[in-house]
């Protein structure tokens, strides 16, 4: 049976809980059950998540049967090569929390505009359908576009959602990428997972090549096909900067990378790297964020505009001739 995904402020705190415990010495297992006396509400999820582990499942496969989001699942797979749990489980709580805090914001700009153009739709029907007859005018089917309008987009977003969600991460990234504004945000969303990776990967001694076998191995998505990618072209004699020429690794990292470094100056850099590409991202979401309710609102006005030129001023004109 497969078990509800955790909402975002949870999964932030279950990981951030997770993270402690490992730190203070818990073995997983124990900070598991831990957990799960902590949360009793996502019992179910944390069942299912000891119920893989104990059968020996790996460990990504144990998050996403426990309501992870694959972002987690990811990076938590690629804890069991590098070792550190505890530290990835950090990093994804603090991601998180900043990841469910932007989307509070958005549902907090969205809810007045919403609002007020749900009631403006109600106010509109209530004139066609019971203050027009009222006086005698037909409706005539004053809204009657306008009610089209707004099924016809209902259903094609909800066949385009449907269809979108249907896909392969791997599908879905080549679609979306072309789409201004989201495809940008996705691509720089995927290169701060495979920075992130990389650190973790550096941090304990292991080297770029292993971690794109690994990803090319066990991963799913744009970065598998990347993985699998760059351990071709080293095979063939690439050097591993031409190698990581691709839209999903970014500029700076291949920098990193010709520096030729210290190994562990090179991971520590790559971690600080990561960081700042966060930071970037958050940054650009806030950017789009800042536009999302000016935009609501010229939505609002246009309504108001509608309203008053197809229902108002005729309703005022039969006032006027009585």
């Amino acid at each position: 049976m497969k078990v509800k995904r955790m909402p975002l402020k949870v999964q932030a705190k279950c990981c951030r809980t997770l993270a402690s415990l490992l730190d203070s010495g818990f073995t997983l297992p124990q900070a598991l059950q831990f957990a799960l006396v902590q949360y009793p509400r996502q019992k179910d999820q944390f069942t299912a998540l000891q119920t893989i582990l104990a059968a020996g499942g790996a460990l990504s496969n144990a998050f996403t049967a426990g309501g992870f989001m694959p972002v987690v699942c990811t990076q938590v797979g690629l804890s069991g090569q590098h070792g550190n749990l505890a530290g990835t489980l950090a990093e994804l709580a603090y991601y998180l929390t900043l990841l469910a805090e932007s989307r509070g914001r958005v549902g907090a700009l969205l809810a007045y505009p919403c609002t007020l153009l749900v009631l403006l739709t109600i106010l509109q029907a209530g004139i066609v359908y019971w203050v027009l007859p009222q006086l005698t005018l037909k409706p005539a089917g004053a809204m009657l576009p306008q009610l089209i309008l707004c099924a016809v987009v209902l259903i094609v977003a909800l066949l385009v959602i449907l269809t979108v969600k249907g896909m392969t991460a791997e599908s879905r990234y080549r679609l979306l990428r072309h789409i201004p504004i989201v495809g940008g945000m996705l691509q720089k969303y995927y290169q701060y997972e495979f920075v992130l990776g990389a650190a973790s990967f550096l941090g304990v001694g292991r080297d770029l090549g292993s971690y794109c076998d690994y990803l090319a191995e066990t991963g799913n998505g744009p970065l598998a096909a990347l993985g699998d990618q760059v351990g071709e072209q080293i095979e063939r004699g690439v050097s591993l900067p031409m190698a990581l020429d691709d839209a999903l690794v970014p500029s700076g990292f291949v920098q990193l990378v010709e520096m030729g470094q210290e190994p562990h100056l090179f991971a520590r850099s790559v971690g600080a790297y990561a960081r700042g590409l966060f930071t970037e991202l958050q940054a650009q979401m806030g950017r789009i964020l800042a536009f999302v309710q000016p935009v609501m609102f010229i939505v609002l006005g246009v309504q108001i505009v509608v309203m008053y030129a197809r229902l108002l001023l005729p309703l005022y004109s039969v006032i006027g001739g009585y």
